[in-house]
Order: C-alpha cells, then structure tokens, then sequence
C-alpha cells in the first residue's frame, strides 16, 4: 500500500482506527492474515460523489483530484465500507 499512497496521495491508509476522518471519508477495510486490520479511506474533498448498489460502492473522483488523472471510478466490493455522513452520495 506505501508505494499506491505514494504515487496517489488521496488514498491513506492506517492501522489506528482513531485516525480515519469517519464522518468526511469512505473508509474500507482488509483483514491481513498476520498483522492488525488495515483501514483504506478517501476524503470527501477528493469525491464528487459515491453511490452503491447490491454491496458494490463507486467512489467518482472529484474533478480537481488527483485520482480523475488516474481513474474515471472506483469500484470497492462488498466488505466492510464506511460511507460518512458528509461524503455526497447519489
């Protein structure tokens, strides 16, 4: 993950659940098998809106974001995703 947050500041990454902004982000989350649980999250700022359906989340990149170089959506599977409650949805 240390060289994808590099290369993509928008994307952090913690294994301390106090760090991640849970009402401004979309937070998702892995289980490795040995180590502490890792959380991935987005800020709102970098999303111009999120929306899901049968357990599959689309984060669009906010025009201005870095990721809208990258990528035109990103698509997260069902699991554990956090979407707080000032992130847009639609």
């Amino acid at each position: 993950m240390d060289s994808l947050a590099n290369k993509i500041p928008e994307l952090k990454f913690s294994s301390n659940a106090e760090e991640i902004p849970w009402d401004n982000a979309v937070v998702w989350t892995i289980m490795p098998r040995v180590g502490p649980r890792v959380y991935e999250w987005i800020d709102a700022e970098h999303i111009r809106y999120v929306s899901w359906t049968n357990g599959i989340v689309n984060i669009m990149p906010e025009n201005n974001s870095i990721l809208s170089d990258k990528c035109q959506c990103i698509v997260l599977p069902s699991g554990f995703v956090w979407v707080g409650r000032k992130v847009k949805v639609s």
